[in-house]
């Protein structure tokens, strides 16, 4: 999987700081593995650690809890609720479901199913 070209809104200070580089490439390749269904929109705060760590972004739940806070993963993240991660465009009902909710995704299927008859 190759990074996305950083964005052309790249502050000067984040050029100073690698960290925040590779943080910020990292995001916007979250945005466009999101829009190209490459990785789904029900991701867990440990599916999330894990895809940063494989760009080498190591951080742990608390470092991540105060980093979708501000940019760059404010402009991904909306929240994470309990162990589920909500993306921006995904906060509604009809396109995030939290993981474990199965009951609820199938009450709405069939609510779904119901509407197209």
């Amino acid at each position: 999987m190759e990074l996305a070209e950083p964005n052309d809104k790249m502050r000067l200070y984040e050029f100073a700081n690698p960290i925040i580089t590779r943080l910020v490439a990292i995001s916007d390749q979250l945005k466009n593995d999101l829009e190209q269904k490459e990785v789904g929109v029900e991701m867990s705060t440990d599916q999330l650690l894990d895809y940063l760590a494989s760009y080498d972004i190591v951080v742990d739940k608390q470092d991540l809890y105060n980093m979708i806070k501000k940019p760059p993963l404010n402009n991904v993240i909306s929240n994470i609720q309990g162990d589920s991660v909500v993306f921006k465009g995904y906060e509604d009902s009809d396109n995030f479901e939290p993981t474990g909710d199965s009951e609820k995704v199938v009450a709405k299927m069939a609510d779904k199913a119901n509407k197209l008859k």
